[in-house]
């Protein structure tokens, strides 16, 4: 009887052993375990992978202009420099009692107005050549100064659209050109044409005189004033300029009218443009889209009539 007691023992104590064991792998709150040193629990690696990335450094950033290099130097030097021939020639520009003025001008203080700067005039040239050299050694932004378009002249600056066509002309003296003819017809005669022309020095006239009459002689003349007294007193066969030019002549000077005749030739071009330096890129297309906008065309015509108040006032030098 006290053996069976034991066994009743030793069975029960085996019967509980085996029910905490079972307890102990259905509850893992019961089954602690310790973490090995260093290694990181599951809620540390929890927190962590919840916690933003930091975003990676931003280079900064290079500052660049807010313009083309060609106008932000205009903008930052707050004037627009524009290169005039140092002597008057209306109506394109002028000096008058109150202020320099004319078409040129004009459309000078346009620009500079739109570009928000103010306008500064150099008349340091004294040939209409000096005036694009003083472009090509950018002394100034521009030139607006009656410039005639040019091949050799595009070699080195740039030209913007032309602001005004016109044909070139012939001033005549009527009696020699009468000696000359010898009953010839005029259109013959021109196509020949023979003797002393003149022409401003300079000027792209000496060009288009050497192309257009090979076998006339070429005098070159300060002034146009100069050359116009030497046709009046019979010095030399002719003038050679644009047609305003010599219109100008005929409206202005009716004193002369019976001892000149003007000869427009239809066959031929001046186109006066804006001159830029050759790297002046954007500049040239500000101007041309300027030009662009302008609603009214100039015509030699209604540039002489929108100035026929100045000539008016004008009391020109008698020969």
């Amino acid at each position: 009887m006290r053996a069976g007691w034991w066994r009743s023992i030793r069975l029960l104590a085996v019967t509980v052993a085996l029910l905490l064991v079972m307890l102990g792998a259905g509850n893992p709150a019961l089954a602690v375990t310790k973490a090995p040193t260093g290694s990181a629990t599951p809620t540390s690696r929890t927190a962590s992978a919840s916690q933003p990335r930091q975003a990676p450094a931003v280079p900064a950033t290079v500052a660049v202009p807010t313009m083309p290099p060609d106008i932000q130097r205009i903008l930052d030097r707050g004037k627009l420099t524009v290169a005039v021939l140092g002597q008057d020639n209306a109506p394109f520009f002028m000096q008058t009692a109150e202020q320099l003025s004319g078409l040129d001008i004009q459309l000078a203080r346009a620009l500079a107005e739109q570009l928000g700067v103010s306008l500064d005039i150099t008349r340091s040239a004294q040939t209409f050549d000096q005036v694009v050299d003083t472009v090509y050694g950018q002394q100034a932004d521009l030139a607006i100064s009656k410039i005639s378009r040019t091949l050799k002249r595009a070699q080195r600056v740039r030209f913007s659209r032309p602001y005004l066509r016109m044909r070139q002309g012939l001033l005549v003296n009527r009696l020699q050109m009468a000696e000359q003819a010898q009953g010839r017809s005029m259109i013959e005669t021109i196509r020949n044409l023979r003797g002393e022309v003149g022409v401003i020095k300079g000027s792209s006239y000496v060009g288009f005189l050497k192309q257009k009459f090979p076998q006339a002689t070429i005098v070159e003349y300060p002034t146009w004033e100069d050359i116009v007294t030497a046709v009046v007193q019979g010095d030399i066969l002719a003038a050679y300029r644009d047609e305003l030019e010599i219109k100008k002549v005929v409206r202005t000077r009716p004193d002369v009218a019976l001892q000149l005749q003007t000869i427009a030739l239809t066959d031929t071009q001046d186109a006066l443009a804006v001159v830029l330096p050759w790297a002046s890129s954007h500049l040239l297309a500000f101007v041309d889209q300027y030009l662009d906008t302008l609603t009214a065309q100039y015509t030699v015509d209604t540039v002489l009539d929108e100035y026929a108040d100045y000539w008016a006032t004008q009391n020109p030098p008698q020969p």
